[in-house]
This record gives structure tokens, sequence and C-alpha cells, in this order.
């Protein structure tokens, strides 16, 4: 496993047909972060929690996880936060937690040039903007939680942490793993989160390397050329091949447009189907065919439909009129999980009643 991403909500706006609203987790090798956090999220959190324990031998630790990514205000993705940052302190998490999401350049501007957090009349009441405030007056911060929590909004070109009031870069939470920014088009500001693996050098080849004494062998391990008798042994040529960098981009509501950015997987909303495409265009939200054309912009090797209008009661047709247009598409459902495998192939891991099953 390289990249893992646990789904616990692919319903838009309020739960529906058996789905509930967005949550899900990536999973590397060196920690998790949740991206969008919607009502009910930590239930569904336990329940899978103890699913992958029992059915999959593994228990997904919520000391990993150090931050949630939430794409953008409205309250199907943002509504879960509180609870679950309530819960941890509960449960005695000591680990530094770190909340990033979208805002305007005005509210950016606002804060940066009053150095306070006072109204701004040009927010939206769902900008996370004055989520964050609401959540921090009800306690969510380092004095009331037990745990160091930055909270931290930016509009792409700059980032402010709003527990400091601190100009900042982008966090990057988890070692070994990029985190990038990528602006979307929503009714609020929305966002993208692309998540990078860097790329992994080749496997040394102990087996090439066992006659040489140990210095020599220590050396070449170490990535450095080494001359041994009259030989320059170039340290390159003991090891297997460069695994090169992979990448996921997790997009929230938006409208179907170009994400300037390539990807191996691409996990997009597909609310409507071609039939609504004029519902989608008024309301900013995609079509199946409208994410597959997204994927195919961004050179994705795959793409992942989630995100399903209430009206849809599965997501079969989504799937076959993405298919139309991408080779390489998956149509999830709650409590599927999704992983990016070191040679670029994907495993759907389909929720069944007593575990998961490969869906193809």
């Amino acid at each position: 496993m390289v990249l893992e991403i646990h789904i616990l909500g692919t319903s838009s706006a309020r739960p529906a047909q058996g789905r509930s609203v967005s949550g899900s987790i990536i999973e590397t090798q060196d920690g998790m972060m949740i991206v969008d956090c919607g009502e009910g999220f930590q239930n569904r959190l336990i329940s899978y929690r103890s699913q992958m324990k029992l059915y999959a031998g593994r228990r997904l630790k919520m000391s990993r996880i150090s931050a949630i990514l939430l794409t953008h205000g409205h309250l199907d993705h943002t509504w879960g936060v509180l609870p679950w940052m309530q819960t941890m302190s509960l449960d005695g998490r000591r680990e530094k937690l770190t909340i990033i999401g979208p805002t305007t350049t005005d509210v950016i501007e606002s804060i940066v040039s009053s150095g306070k957090l006072g109204d701004i009349e040009t927010t939206q009441p769902s900008d996370l903007f004055n989520q964050y405030r609401m959540w921090m007056n009800l306690g969510a911060n380092t004095e009331t939680l037990g745990y160091e929590v930055d909270w931290i909004l930016g509009d792409g070109s700059r980032w402010v942490n709003l527990a400091t009031l601190e100009t900042v870069s982008l966090p990057q939470p988890i070692a070994n793993v990029d985190l990038s920014f990528h602006s979307t088009k929503h009714k609020v500001p929305s966002c993208a989160w692309k998540i990078s693996i860097p790329p992994k050098k080749g496997k040394f080849n102990r087996k090439k390397a066992q006659q040489l004494p140990d210095e020599v062998r220590a050396m070449l391990a170490s990535g450095r050329d080494v001359e041994h008798e009259g030989e320059e042994l170039v340290a390159s040529e003991f090891r297997g091949k460069v695994r090169p960098s992979m990448s996921v981009i997790m997009s929230g509501d938006t409208a179907e447009q170009a994400i300037e950015t390539e990807c191996d997987l691409l996990i997009h909303e597909a609310t409507f189907l071609n039939s609504h495409s004029a519902i989608a265009e008024q309301h900013q939200h995609s079509t199946s065919a409208g994410a597959a054309r997204t994927a195919l912009m961004c050179k994705a090797k795959h793409l992942a439909l989630t995100h399903y209008s209430a009206r849809l009661e599965s997501p079969e047709d989504s799937l076959s009129e993405a298919r139309d247009l991408h080779p390489s598409v998956v149509a999830l459902s709650d409590g599927d999980r999704i992983i990016l495998n070191e040679d670029f192939t994907i495993t759907h891991l389909q929720k069944v009643e007593n575990g998961w099953e490969p869906h193809n």
C-alpha cells in the first residue's frame, strides 16, 4: 500500500439512499489526513475502525491523523469537525492537529491588515472563516482541548493561522508527503487537495553486493559511488528501478473545470447525470461525464466517482456515463477502500457485510 483512501460518505447535501455525507481518510505509510468531515463523521468512523480491526486485521490509530483538509464550507462537508475534535480531547489526544481550508482573498487581506478576527461583511455565512471563529469560540482551541490546534485558512497564495494570526506557508502535516492546494469552482471558496508521495529509490541489491567488503556495501547502500580494487562501483547500479512519484487529487463540490495539475488518481464529485447537466451548471456541480472530462484534462490514470445526488438510487448510471469517456473509472460507495498501488494500478475494495471484496 502506498496510498489508501477510506470512503466514509458519498452523498451530496444530505444523507440519502443509504449514503452518508462527505468524509474520507487518506492513509499513507507515514500518517493519515481526513478530507472533509460532514455531519455524523465520528459515528461512521467508530463503526469503520471496528470493521477494519475485525475484518482487515488493522487498526486505524487516531493519533496518526495529523490534519483535516476541508474543500469548502458547506455543512455536509464540515459539520462533523467540532464533535470529532472534542472526542479526541476526551480520549486524551496529545498530538498536534492542523485544520486547513479555503477562503477568499478579502478575508486574508482583512486578517493580515487588521491583525484580528473581526466581522467581515463580504463573507458568506458558510465561509470557513465564520465557522473557524465559531468553533474556536466554542472551545476548539489548544487551551481547552489539551492538544495543539492550528486553524489555517488561505486563498491559494497566502495562508494565515487563525490561532496566532500569523501568516504561514501551506502546512505539510505528514513527513514524506507533499500537500498542494488547487482552486475549484463553486458557490463558496472551494478547492481540491493533491496528496503526493515523492519518488522512492529502488531496493538495494544485496545479492549483487554480497561478495564486497562490509564497508563498501554500506557506502553503496547509502548512495555513494566507491572505488574498489581499481574498479569504480556506481551506487545506482546496485539498486532496482526508481519508483516515480505518485499522487491522488480529492476534489470537493465543483463545477466541471480543468484542475491545473496532473495526478494518478482523481476522486471527483459526480452529483448529477447528463440528463441534469443544466441543474449541475446552475448549482456549480459536476455530472459524471464532466468528472471524466476533468480526469482526462489532468491526465489522471484512474477516476473514482463520489458525491451523488439524492435522486440517484445507485451510481451505476453515473459509472456508465463516465466510462464512455475515460478508460479507468470506479464508482465509490460508503465504506469502500481504494488503494493506489506501487505499479500505479488501483485496487477497489467494496464494503460487504463481512468485510471487503475486490470490485471491478
